[in-house]
């Protein structure tokens, strides 16, 4: 939690409230927590609730008070424009996740592939892919998220991301799991008699990860028990929590939504204020002057309408009736637009992402170089936040291989292959959705192949999108070829004298 109180925590309402506490009962995180840390915990998540009605609903801002017309009441929902945009450009490409062996012969590249295809069912299955995209708004909006893993003969293997409102957790003195704690709303039942949370909790005893597994009512009570204590095989929690941002120390990260808040207040106000001035302005006053109350009475504005005006006589007999229109100026808008603009550009650069336009782009972006110069910024904030992401995800891909391992008869359901210990590393590397120059690539990893400095299987893997059973087979024909060429060139016809 952040060490300085979030001004944002006194904007919760209590119908936002109740979104929370009613289906988390006080004691089931107070009990598990201690009364003063699992109030300091209860406390977080309605500011974090806070934080998701701000993402979806937009930011809260004074409207102008008249009794002349309805102010305007429109949320330009600016900060999920930016979190949408960050979530999509870190993970519209998945991460690639590479396994090797360290000895790098042929026995344990063999295991080491079936780890791979392994790895690659259970994403699938898991709906990786598009629950990673997701994951990243949820952490960056909720200040973390939870990976989870779970080995069951029942349902299989499952990979799951968590969102902030539905776990909380505790760190051992070398910061590892040593507590995790699930909550699932079963029902959206009212009456909390009527009301069902599941709750699952891992925790460490014994040099073993125990799970326990209970269902109860709004009040908190226990209303079945599914698993009392049940010992895993494995030796600590399958679970990891990434944090969003944060300094040395903090175990709760940070939301995005709490550095752009006051921001989207002034933008929506300004804007709102813009549109009512607008408004006004178009319905235009009318105004007479020595002109007759009886023949100015019930004027209509319409397309087409006919005054019968008549000049008021009776106090100046030389009067000559007028009747013109005020019409309020504009005069502002220029400045109001470079303000909004200013404000706009501001909420970009708080996240380093460019506020650029398609039109922006027309006559400047030739390559994919050019693109790269432009999102820079975003492309090394984006890599700040991997080295957080890329080493839990790491640890998740560990704990599925582990996990492979202690329960092979689990594992049989997604590869047929028996996976074998083999010593491994496990690299991830982030991509990004901007265009390659792949022609210069290809010719700087083609000169890389011919300095003996990348492998031929390294290239036909990446350009051809071989597998490395395919690559494999390419190579074996290379050197069958290069072998034919260089016995005919070696051969040398008989001479006859």
């Amino acid at each position: 939690m952040s060490k300085v109180e979030n001004p944002i925590i006194n904007l919760i309402t209590e119908p936002i409230k109740k979104i929370l506490y009613p289906w988390i009962p006080k004691n089931l995180i107070t009990d598990e927590l201690g009364g003063l840390y699992g109030d300091t915990v209860l406390k977080e998540m309605g500011e974090i609730i806070k934080y998701y009605n701000i993402y979806e609903n937009g930011a809260e801002f004074v409207k102008t008070t008249s009794t002349d017309y309805v102010p305007s009441d429109l949320h330009f929902k600016k900060i999920k424009t930016v979190i949408d945009k960050e979530a999509r450009f870190m993970f519209a490409k998945t991460p690639e996740i590479n396994l090797r062996s360290i000895t790098n012969t042929e026995a344990d590249n063999d295991k080491v592939d079936i780890y791979r295809q392994y790895i690659d069912v259970v994403l699938k299955k898991s709906h990786f892919k598009s629950a990673i995209a997701k994951a990243a708004k949820d952490c960056f909006i909720g200040k973390r998220v939870a990976v989870v893993c779970n080995f069951n003969e029942e349902t299989g293997i499952t990979l799951k991301f968590i969102p902030s409102l539905e776990f909380t957790y505790e760190l051992d003195e070398n910061d590892r799991l040593k507590k995790f704690i699930i909550f699932f709303s079963l029902n959206n039942a009212v009456d909390k008699d009527e009301q069902r949370i599941q709750k699952k909790k891992y925790w460490v005893e014994n040099g073993f990860c125990h799970i326990s597994e209970n269902i109860y009512n709004g009040n908190g009570d226990l209303v079945e028990e599914l698993i009392t204590d049940e010992i895993t095989k494995f030796n600590y929690i399958p679970a990891t929590v990434i944090i969003n941002g944060s300094l040395l120390g903090d175990v709760y990260g940070e939301s995005e939504v709490a550095s752009l808040y006051d921001y989207e207040v002034a933008y929506s106000k300004l804007a709102n204020e813009d549109m009512d001035s607008e408004r006004k302005s178009m319905n235009a006053i009318i105004y007479s002057v020595d002109m007759t109350p009886a023949s100015t009475k019930g004027l209509q504005i319409a397309p087409g309408a006919y005054w019968d005006l008549e000049s008021n006589t009776l106090t100046n007999e030389s009067a000559k009736g007028q009747i013109g229109v005020l019409e309020t100026g504009m005069n502002y808008s220029e400045p109001l637009n470079t303000t909004l603009k200013r404000i706009n550009n501001t909420m970009y650069e708080n996240v380093d992402m460019p506020s650029i336009t398609p039109d922006d782009l027309q006559g400047i972006v030739t390559s994919g170089k050019s693109l790269k110069a432009i999102y820079w910024s975003l492309i090394v904030r984006c890599d700040e936040k991997f080295l957080v992401w890329g080493t839990e995800l790491e640890f998740i891909i560990k704990c599925l291989i582990d996990g492979a391992l202690l329960y092979p008869a689990i594992t049989k359901q997604y590869i047929s292959e028996n996976l074998q210990e083999v010593e491994y590393t496990i690299n991830i590397e982030n991509q990004y959705a901007l265009p390659e120059d792949e022609d210069t690539e290809k010719q700087i990893d083609m000169a890389e192949v011919s300095t003996k400095t990348r492998s031929i299987k390294s290239y036909l893997k990446k350009w051809q999108r071989m597998t490395d059973e395919d690559a494999d087979k390419e190579i074996e024909q290379i050197l069958k070829e290069q072998t034919i060429f260089q016995s005919a060139s070696a051969y040398v016809p008989p001479t006859f004298e």
